[in-house]
């Protein structure tokens, strides 16, 4: 089976990292006031992208792992082949690819193959032959179920308040316990 997988509030708890940093160095509060599109990845100011080209670096590379992610893709790798599917990348946050594949090797997270630059999931998933996709963006997890693809949300401070009936897990357990019930 072909699983692909967000990194970000997915693998890593980015948004946490992300708000420790607005937190830090938001002097005007603009950022905190459009906080919740941030934290999707929105740039809705200028200030606020050259806020992010200044620091994601810094925010993708001290996010924390989230607990067991990195065991259960190693056990998931035994028997399935796992892409990660990521929008990270030079088209939107210089720096982000090498900090990534330097976090992922420092943090003993194996994969398949990495997809950077992933704006349009489903059409990636579609492409790559993907079976799973988990994301923590209901919005990406829809467009993917579209496609015909089982998708499964990552729950998050970003979505935990979005309706959906996408199925949700809220840990790396639950969620290896769902993938290798359809394996």
């Amino acid at each position: 089976m072909k699983i692909g997988i967000d990194i970000d509030d997915v693998i890593t708890d980015t948004s946490l990292s992300m708000k420790d940093y607005i937190i830090k160095y938001d002097t005007n509060g603009e950022i905190v006031k459009h906080i919740e599109e941030v934290m999707r990845g929105e740039m809705p100011t200028p200030s606020i992208k050259q806020f992010f080209d200044d620091h994601n670096v810094e925010i993708f590379g001290n996010a924390k792992q989230k607990e067991n992610a990195n065991m259960v893709i190693n056990r998931l790798l035994l028997n399935n082949e796992i892409f990660l599917i990521t929008s990270r990348g030079e088209e939107k946050y210089i720096g982000s690819e090498t900090v990534t594949l330097n976090y992922l090797k420092s943090h003993n997270i194996n994969y398949t193959k990495i997809i950077f630059n992933s704006f349009n999931k489903a059409k990636i998933c579609k492409e790559n032959g993907i079976d799973i996709m988990v994301d923590d963006s209901v919005k990406y997890c829809e467009e993917i179920r579209k496609e015909n693809i089982k998708s499964i949300v990552f729950t998050s401070e970003v979505n935990k308040n979005i309706n959906t009936n996408i199925e949700r897990v809220s840990n790396w357990l639950e969620l290896e316990e769902k993938i290798n019930r359809y394996g």
